[in-house]
């Protein structure tokens, strides 16, 4: 429970940060730190995109939060937006008597408020240090781990993950950059090709 609530606030944290009133918005492009925010406004002064993808160009790093899928129970994720239809990310995860962490690659199709995507990647879970049998409450290690390897609590899994999913873009407004997202994921565990399907949901803050 630690480790959600860790999680989350590191999101909240960024978010937070981002809204908060820069007394250096004047400064130019050619000071401005990666971490600085890239908007497009409009002739109102509202920040606007006409799609996800020119949101995606001018928004390079994106911060957030997973619930299932590759990451396990839930994970913290970071994506980076090489182009506009590219990204690659990274995540750690947690769940009942297992870490994980995940790198993949992203595909960004056009869209607006709503918009497709596809991904493909690498995960790994591994024991934590939790109680012996504690990783016995996931239905996917449950899959692909022998009954002493969850017993002694010492094990390793590898998964080719692939996903598509729906991501709702907030493209106007004080929240702009703000993603929602839902997927459906397969898990291919490296060792034998058992093939697990899973799902996951989450958000993520683009600046």
């Amino acid at each position: 429970m630690k480790k959600i609530f860790f999680l989350i606030l590191c999101v909240q944290s960024v978010v937070f940060a981002q809204s908060w009133p820069d007394s250096d918005t004047r400064q130019t492009t050619q000071n401005q730190s990666v971490f600085d925010k890239n908007q497009k406004f409009d002739s109102e002064g509202v920040e606007l995109y006409d799609s996800n993808l020119e949101m995606k160009d001018h928004k390079k790093f994106g911060l957030g939060v997973m619930v299932g899928g590759a990451a396990g129970l839930i994970g913290l994720n970071l994506e980076i937006n090489l182009d506009p239809t590219e990204a690659i990310g990274f995540g750690l995860g947690a769940g009942s008597g297992y870490n994980s962490f995940q790198v993949g690659w992203k595909h960004n199709f056009i869209g607006n408020y709503l918009s497709p995507y596809t991904k493909v990647g690498y995960s790994k879970w591994f024991n934590s240090a939790s109680s012996s049998s504690a990783a016995g409450d996931s239905d996917i290690l449950k899959r692909v781990l022998t009954d002493d390897e969850i017993k002694n609590n010492r094990f390793s899994a590898d998964f080719i993950v692939a996903s598509g999913g729906l991501e709702y873009n907030q493209l106007e407004g004080e929240l702009s950059g703000m993603n929602l997202f839902g997927e459906l994921v397969m898990m291919a565990e490296v060792q034998d090709l058992t093939l697990i399907p899973s799902g996951a949901v989450g958000i993520i803050y683009y600046y």
